[in-house]
């Protein structure tokens, strides 16, 4: 069962236990479906039902089963949410999960030049964590003028410009 990184556990809110979320796609509504979600940090991970989940003007606030004081929530700040691929939020064309990207090698007419190491959010746009075969890392703005097609299925993204890694 694959697991998607949704959202990061924020403050406390109130005394009651619940928890400030911050949806990592911005949308909301898939949150409203949940019935359990897995808490992770680093190595550390724990698996909780879900109580309540409600929006309140730009906030989204959860409450899970077993933090019941601001203390107990305070403890999970930072902590990420996980739940299987089918609950994340729907894809809009052109949309990608981060970690689909990371699978992929960066190509530019058929040839390998590296591998997505990682997806950083950037001021205008994402940006890709490009690794070389020799150890060189760079940044690429995740755009149509940099970046090409993208075939998950090959696990290929295409650039557009290779003088980017030079």
């Amino acid at each position: 069962m694959e697991r998607l990184a949704i959202g990061k556990i924020g403050s406390p809110h109130g005394v009651k236990g619940v928890l400030k979320v911050r949806s990592y796609s911005g949308e909301t509504e898939h949150f409203m479906r949940l019935r359990e979600v897995t808490l992770v940090s680093g190595d550390r991970e724990k698996l909780f039902p879900v109580e309540e989940i409600r929006v309140a003007g730009s906030t989204l606030l959860l409450k899970l089963t077993g933090i019941d004081s601001p203390e107990e929530g305070k403890s999970y700040s930072g902590w990420e949410i996980l739940v299987r691929r089918e609950e994340a939020a729907a894809l809009g064309e052109g949309e990608y999960y981060h970690t689909d990207l990371c699978r992929c090698s960066i190509v530019k007419d058929s040839k390998r030049l590296g591998r997505i190491r990682s997806v950083c959010e950037g001021g205008a746009s994402d940006l890709l964590e490009i690794e070389t075969p020799a150890g060189k890392v760079f940044l690429v703005p995740f755009i149509d003028e940099f970046v090409g097609a993208v075939d998950l299925d090959g696990r290929t993204v295409e650039l557009k410009a290779d003088w980017l890694l030079q």
